[in-house]
């Protein structure tokens, strides 16, 4: 299968009019996806975020064809049962164009702080497990009587089911319990741009999960490639997208690093990138 090309934008430093506007440049630069965080502020970076959800939901009703989603959402910000609704309803106002990223949440002091979670890493991610298999069970549109460790949810009525059966799942983490987890319960494991590194290594591990990475890429400049972020031209930045093909990429999620590059750089890579790696 040929991969797909989505849009990382972290909504940071940046108005809510020129994020939506970026969103519906992707569309028109023909990215197939754009993509959110999911934090309420970052350590070190004054100012906060805009919520992830919110600002999908508009984006969603201001586009007509690029998929909506978050690398990823965490799951201790919303209980399972509130969560499966939001997701279910996305994808019906989206039309069919939701898809959901998990993660059990790698902040311990935003979360902390913002009064959200005092848990430990090892019940987030045991959380994590069971909001999944919630949501599976809540987007089906089928009765809920579920019992597990830490949620228990039940409702007799049900609910209208997602668009969408599967909903597509991704999780992200590089953890060997998160990617045992992404083995028996994600269509897709995200590989976020510091271990892309590391793909080789982890992409086995996440079998038989599809692989999705993240990438920071700017054009221009002299080295070609960091831990964090590729640099350099156009054929440059593809030949190293190229060698993660080969390791198994099928979905390809680029933050473009130039905060002067706009439009003009998202054009750019559609143009000069994507057609060369595919």
């Amino acid at each position: 299968m040929s991969p797909t090309f989505g849009l990382y934008l972290p909504q940071v430093r940046r108005s809510a009019t020129e994020l939506l506007d970026l969103a519906q440049a992707a569309e028109s630069c023909g990215f197939g996806s754009v993509w959110f965080m999911d934090h309420l502020r970052l350590p070190g970076l004054p100012g906060g975020t805009f919520e992830g959800w919110t600002l999908a939901t508009a984006v969603a009703a201001r586009t007509t064809t690029i998929r909506v989603g978050h690398l990823v959402l965490c799951a201790a910000f919303r209980p399972p049962a509130l969560l499966a609704r939001m997701a279910v309803t996305l994808d019906h106002v989206s039309g069919g164009r939701l898809d959901l990223g998990l993660g059990w949440g790698s902040s311990p002091s935003e979360l902390a702080e913002l009064g959200l979670s005092h848990d430990p890493p090892a019940v987030r991610l045991a959380k994590l497990a069971e909001t999944i298999d919630l949501v599976r069970i809540m987007a089906s549109g089928e009765p809920v009587d579920f019992h597990g460790a830490y949620f228990a949810v039940r409702d007799e009525q049900a609910g209208p089911p997602a668009i969408q059966r599967p909903l597509p799942l991704y999780v992200g983490g590089t953890g060997p319990r998160t990617l045992e987890l992404v083995r028996t319960k994600a269509e897709w494991w995200n590989c976020w741009a510091p271990d892309r590194h590391r793909l080789a290594e982890l992409i086995p591990r996440a079998w038989p999960a599809r692989i999705s990475a993240n990438y920071s890429i700017g054009f221009g400049r002299s080295r070609a490639s960091s831990e964090w972020a590729l640099y350099g031209t156009p054929d440059a930045i593809a030949k190293e997208l190229r060698h993660d093909r080969e390791l198994g990429v099928e979905h390809f999620a680029v933050q473009m690093v130039d905060p002067k590059g706009g439009v003009a750089d998202l054009e750019r890579f559609m143009a000069e990138v994507a057609p060369a790696v595919s």
